[in-house]
């Protein structure tokens, strides 16, 4: 009586984890053989009971490692795309095919492994070295840089000349090659550039100041019959959402929070011919910069601090203005590339790291 009452037990509790999707019908094919196999065995006396607790033993070393590490490898694999997109990978070999062994690639430090893996070319930092210094003698005087703060401060500033001033310090001795990549994982590490462009020691309290683009997708579009306009709606939060509105001959955006409507400073937007137009407002209530997507899908919101920024004139308007920073090609839209234009000769062989 007491095994008929145990198989009904052990029945149940397959019949839960199998619903509960727990274990699989293949592990549970796997106990059975296991428990068959070792019961065959204790029965023909080719093991003793301690064999049989032996089997169990690691058959549940095995379950344990499959259901923890193993599975969860397969889960993530199947909703992770690659690492690399093909846009970057076109990118770093062009790189590799069109540049001299000497050039110096600048970026964030994120990819930097990639640039030296795939390109095949040095790096101003990366993942090893973000908090690597690099130390130069200049007119006799021994000066140490932070790297992670220089590409930050490129990334941030307004003045062309200090970044190139910056990035100067940073090329092959002999050779002036370098070229700049601007792509778009930055807009959402813009909040740590920022910090590390702005960050002082000597400052109280030793911190930065962060500052983040908002990608805003688009919630709905309605007509205003009675302003012959259509309304494109940009949900911040429940009470506010920025609003482009588009006219015939126009197009402007405003903030709203509830009823209150304010115009922002600038924005950037498509004509129906496919140029690009820029309108500023100086009177207007909200500073900053939106940027509107072709397709009128998403915008992006660049607060003051990052709407003159080079990384904003060279990702979202490509470099237009730029005298020493020129587009060299456009992947995907995801991954832009300049070549850094210096005023001087190349360096000689003075860096000590």
């Amino acid at each position: 009586m007491k095994y008929k009452i145990a198989t009904v037990a052990i029945s149940i509790v397959i019949v839960l984890l199998l619903n509960l999707q727990l274990v699989s019908f293949e592990w549970f094919g796997v106990l059975f053989g296991v428990v068959i196999v070792s019961a065959l065995l204790y029965r023909n006396k080719k093991i003793d009971k301690w064999g049989v607790i032996a089997n169990a033993t690691i058959f549940l070393m095995i379950t344990v490692a499959y259901s923890f590490y193993f599975v969860p490898s397969i889960g993530i694999a199947k909703v992770s795309g690659p690492i690399l997109s093909d846009n970057w990978f076109q990118m770093l070999t062009w790189i590799h095919d069109n540049t001299p062994n000497c050039t110096v690639i600048a970026t964030y430090w994120d990819p930097g492994h990639f640039i030296t893996g795939i390109a095949r070319r040095p790096v101003v930092f990366d993942g090893a070295s973000q908090g690597a210094t690099r130390t130069m003698e200049i007119n006799g005087t021994v000066v140490v840089f932070s790297r992670i703060q220089d590409i930050a401060t490129t990334l941030l500033t307004t003045d062309e000349d200090k970044a190139l001033d910056i990035l100067r310090k940073y090329r092959n001795p002999n050779c002036n090659e370098m070229y700049y990549i601007a792509s778009q994982d930055l807009l959402g590490k813009s909040v740590w550039w920022s910090y590390f462009s702005t960050w002082d020691p000597a400052r109280e309290g030793e911190k930065g100041d962060k500052y983040s683009y908002l990608i805003i997708q688009r919630s709905q579009s309605r007509p205003l019959l009675d302003q012959n306009a259509i309304a494109h709606i940009y949900p911040l939060s429940e009470q506010q959402a920025f609003v482009i509105f588009e006219r015939q001959n126009d197009t402007s955006a405003f903030l709203q929070q509830g009823t209150a409507v304010a115009e922002v400073q600038e924005l950037f937007f498509f004509t129906k011919d496919g140029q690009g137009a820029l309108k500023t407002s100086p009177n207007s209530q909200v500073q900053g910069l939106i940027w509107l997507s072709p397709d009128k899908n998403a915008i992006i919101f660049a607060p003051p601090q990052l709407k003159d920024s080079l990384f904003t004139r060279m990702y979202l308007f490509n470099g237009i203005g730029l005298n020493n920073f020129e587009l060299v090609n456009v992947w995907g839209g995801e991954v832009k590339l300049f070549k850094v234009k210096f005023k001087d000769g190349p360096p000689t062989d003075t860096r000590r790291g």
